[in-house]
């Protein structure tokens, strides 16, 4: 199952883990993005039987609907599901009676503490923010700033291409982040220049991010939850303390299980902030998209990332080529049961 915010990626990585294995794939692409996704497929495919490969090892439904997509897999060739996509399809994967690795959606939050490298934080959080226009479900979603430090920030972002909203272009910008409740899919994987054209505002052309300080959290809140585009919610908080309660509170709110971040120099401080958080990934002093995606941090490689049993999902590692093995044990003995009375004479004596 491909999403429509990586599905050429996703193509290219799902196939090299799937053929690694010893597997033949097939793709049911987002509707939305059917024609290259079928497009990354047939090339995919190619390249391999270039290599060798049978034809057909590689494969991608050319008209994808919800009939479709079901049919492919409850049927009984189907062995294993990789979905990535949105909580319902990861849900229908599930009960689909067939084993399933599913993902869940990322609302990362990311805490810059005072004793941070602040030029560098911002550097890495910008470029990781922008790729993709904000697309990859790693991507930081909210910046938890200490208060003793605010400035310093908001002036390094606005130096390195951030465009801080203000109060009437913020209420301009959240009218147009969720529709019916959800997100408004129109501006996903937008420039911040068409996304403030759509919600009527100028945005300097140089801006590369959107920023709107928040104090709240939930959907009355849009900036609160993951919007996938180059947009960036902006908290202040007192302390690690008061930055580590908000953190569980957008995560609550929509990414459980997925990735967090740290920028921080303190060790302490770093060892503190992490040892509770709920998430499968903590990224510390690097951009949360490279880092989750292991590009830059000792992690798997991989574009297909588990929340674990928190964020209702089979695993919490980054899915990889060992996911996809049947693994065979040829065991050989190596020790005896004990009989019986040996057994009987090594228990304790009871005593009174």
């Amino acid at each position: 199952m491909v999403p429509s915010t990586n599905p050429t990626s996703t193509v290219i990585f799902k196939s090299l883990i799937a053929v690694k294995a010893g597997n033949a794939i097939i793709f049911s692409p987002h509707p939305a993005a059917a024609k290259c996704t079928t497009e990354a497929a047939r090339i995919m495919q190619e390249a391999a039987e270039r290599a060798g490969a049978p034809k057909g090892l590689i494969l991608c439904i050319t008209q994808p609907t919800l009939a479709a997509t079901n049919e492919l897999m409850k049927h009984k060739l189907t062995d294993v599901i990789l979905a990535t996509g949105g909580p319902g399809l990861v849900r229908a994967a599930y009960s689909s009676g067939k084993p399933a690795y599913g993902v869940g959606p990322g609302n990362v939050p990311v805490y810059i503490h005072e004793s941070a490298n602040i030029e560098k934080a911002v550097e890495l959080i910008i470029e990781s923010k922008t790729f993709d226009y904000g697309t990859i479900c790693a991507s930081e979603q909210a910046l938890l700033v200490d208060e003793s430090i605010k400035e310093k920030v908001v002036a390094e972002m606005t130096k390195q291409g951030a465009y801080f909203l203000n109060e009437e272009e913020k209420r301009k910008v959240e009218s147009i982040i969720l529709v019916n409740g959800g997100l408004n899919a129109k501006i996903v994987g937008k420039s911040p220049q068409v996304i403030g054209e759509m919600a009527g505002i100028e945005v300097p052309s140089e801006a590369k991010v959107i920023v709107a300080e928040e104090t709240g959290v939930g959907k009355e809140y849009p900036f609160s939850i993951e919007k996938l585009s180059p947009t960036l919610a902006f908290y202040t908080v007192k302390d690690m303390q008061a930055a580590s309660e908000l953190a569980q509170k957008l995560l609550d709110a929509g990414g459980l299980g997925h990735t967090v971040g740290i920028h921080a120099e303190d060790e302490k401080v770093i060892e503190a902030y992490t040892i509770d958080k709920p998430a499968g990934r903590i990224i510390v002093n690097a951009g949360t998209t490279f880092g989750a995606i292991g590009a830059t941090v000792n992690v798997k490689p991989s574009l297909t990332l588990g929340c674990g049993a928190i964020g209702n999902n089979v695993t919490s590692d980054n899915v990889t080529v060992n996911h996809l093995f049947n693994i065979k044990r040829v065991a050989f003995g190596v020790r005896q049961m004990p009989k019986k009375e040996e057994s009987a004479q090594n228990e304790p004596a009871l005593t009174k």
